[in-house]
């Protein structure tokens, strides 16, 4: 019961938070979006503050526990990065306005130490990212360079702050193969 309630305070919150400035939104809003009482609200979260910073973690957690899955499986090098590709795109189309949103209306709120957080939270995804880059480089299909630098990379081209310009003007499963190409002409083991 308490995750449920949790789940709908963080989706009350997601939505007022895309809609407004982080200081236009009051708890109260907040716990009557979730119908619940303001108490309750502040049972699970002590501030609004901290109600933000998780919907940012928890994004970020679940792009990084995408990507583990990826990983995992027993494609090869070039259809990981295709699946990753795909995953990313997707999960922006569908999601973009609201964390475009989310951020742009907070951007005040991300503090030094919040950076840090975020930043160490972008390096995981990197790190496991980088897992399929050791993969195809092992497989004779991606250059022999850095694989944290190639899936630095990577990450840059599909999570641009331009990504919504992309993806508004064509079909997504064009700019995934499209996005694919491109990121597999720069990072291919070719022949001279």
């Amino acid at each position: 019961m308490a995750e449920d309630t949790r789940g709908k305070i963080l989706k009350s919150a997601v939505q007022l938070f895309s809609k407004n400035n982080y200081h236009a939104v009051s708890m109260s809003e907040i716990a009557e979006g979730a119908g619940i009482s303001k108490g309750t609200l502040y049972w699970h979260f002590d501030s609004k503050e901290d109600l933000f910073r998780e919907i940012t973690i928890n994004g970020m957690n679940y792009f990084n526990n995408q990507f583990k899955k990826i990983v995992q499986t027993d494609q090869n090098s070039n259809e990981k990065i295709h699946h990753l590709i795909k995953f990313v795109l997707n999960t922006l189309v569908e999601h973009l306005n609201m964390i475009i949103d989310v951020f742009r209306n907070n951007v005040e709120l991300i503090s030094n130490e919040f950076k840090d957080t975020i930043e160490a939270k972008h390096k995981e995804n990197i790190d496991v990212v980088a897992e399929i880059i050791k993969q195809g480089i092992d497989e004779g299909i991606i250059k022999n360079e850095n694989p944290v630098d190639i899936s630095t990379m990577l990450l840059s081209v599909l999570f641009t702050p331009q990504t919504k310009e992309l993806l508004d003007h064509a079909q997504v499963e064009k700019k995934i193969n499209f996005i694919y190409d491109f990121i597999m002409n720069g990072i291919s083991r070719k022949e001279n």
